[in-house]
């Protein structure tokens, strides 16, 4: 329970009264920061959310559906920032030879959302959790360990990922390609509300880990100077290891090493 300053109208500024506001654990955690403890910063697509085949084949229709095209290569590494409002102009630029306008790419990124829509309406297993991120994202909860979301999707696509996966990203510091186009900026930006949340700078945090599943994510921790934790398995976790990542799970389910890893990355 915290306490507030209320007016007794809209209209006055002079007198007060205080009310008791409930507030929840995670928001809460923003007036007693512990400085000590690591902020972990999550990507969604291929993290938290197994979205990453959803994502590819809704961006194929969406590109052809809006913009005419017929070919786009969903290797986002071919892209010069792998970010949705980014790897949008760039299709647009390549194929229609002009500057991207605002009003197309909001179509384009609305009809993208809504495709996932309709995805998960015909089928809801398309959309989500990654095994074991629910309850990695409960224990980090419960020990006042700080996190963030920064992630190259759309906001309104990466939220509607979050919540048919179930995922409780309400109050959760969070960074999306409407933010920025690079993802290194993208990332920034989370660590810099996550510093606000817990009233402190980025520099008071014991270390920031990234966890991705991309190499476009280990470039972008290694821009930034922050820890990697790769989420990968098959041919990607060999790319990641391969790029030189150090520290790669396939999942979340094996929660004392997660913990490990998120601790000393």
């Amino acid at each position: 329970m915290i306490f507030v300053l209320v007016p007794l109208s809209f209209r006055s500024c002079h007198r007060f009264y205080l009310v008791g506001v409930s507030c929840p654990r995670r928001l809460f955690k923003g007036f007693m920061p512990d400085p000590a403890m690591p902020l972990t910063v999550f990507d969604i697509d291929g993290t938290l959310c197994q979205t990453s085949g959803l994502d590819d084949a809704c961006w194929r229709t969406a590109a052809q559906d809006v913009l005419g095209i017929k070919e786009m290569s969903t290797d986002w590494s071919h892209y010069p920032h792998s970010t949705d409002e980014s790897i949008a102009g760039a299709l647009i630029r390549e194929h229609h030879g002009v500057e991207p306008d605002r009003a197309l790419l909001d179509r384009l990124r609305d009809h993208f959302v809504g495709l996932l829509e309709k995805a998960h309406a015909k089928n809801s297993d398309c959309i989500r959790a990654t095994p074991g991120a629910r309850r990695l994202l409960s224990t980090l909860d419960r020990q006042s360990h700080p996190v963030a979301i920064a992630t190259g999707g759309w906001t309104p696509s990466a939220r509607l990922k979050l919540s048919h996966s179930g995922i409780d990203w309400e109050g959760v510091p969070s960074a999306f390609a409407c933010d920025a186009h690079p993802r290194e900026q993208i990332i920034s930006l989370a660590i810099d509300r996550a510093a606000d949340l817990h009233r402190c700078t980025p520099a008071d945090f014991g270390r920031i880990v990234y966890v991705g599943d991309g190499i476009w994510d280990l470039k972008a921790t290694r821009a930034l100077g922050i820890s990697f934790v790769g989420l990968a398995r098959g041919q990607r976790a060999e790319l990641l290891g391969q790029a030189g990542a150090m520290v790669i799970h396939e999942d979340f389910q094996d929660l004392d090493s997660l913990l490990a890893s998120l601790g000393g990355a």
